[in-house]
């Protein structure tokens, strides 16, 4: 974590996380706001599960509720997903 503040790498990762949370609940551009945020997820469930286990089950916790939130919007994310 030292070295994410001391390279500032943490203030792109928060900006990252209060924009994907505000598009989340404007509710508007939900879609945007997951990109956004998935990384972010996955990164923090990698930390957890890697370097700091005493997280993991909140980092679990958040991934299902993107999950969700993805599924719902799953629609959004149809043109990925084709060949």
């Amino acid at each position: 974590m030292g070295a994410l503040f001391t390279s500032g790498y943490i203030y792109v990762v928060a900006a990252f996380q209060v924009v994907g949370g505000a598009l989340l609940l404007i509710g508007r551009f939900v879609p945007i706001g997951l990109t956004l945020l998935g990384p972010v997820i996955v990164n923090i469930l990698c930390f957890h599960a890697f370097l700091e286990p005493s997280g993991l089950p909140l980092a679990i916790v958040v991934a299902i509720l993107f999950l969700v939130v993805f599924a719902y919007h799953r629609q959004s994310f149809a043109g990925v997903w084709k060949a």
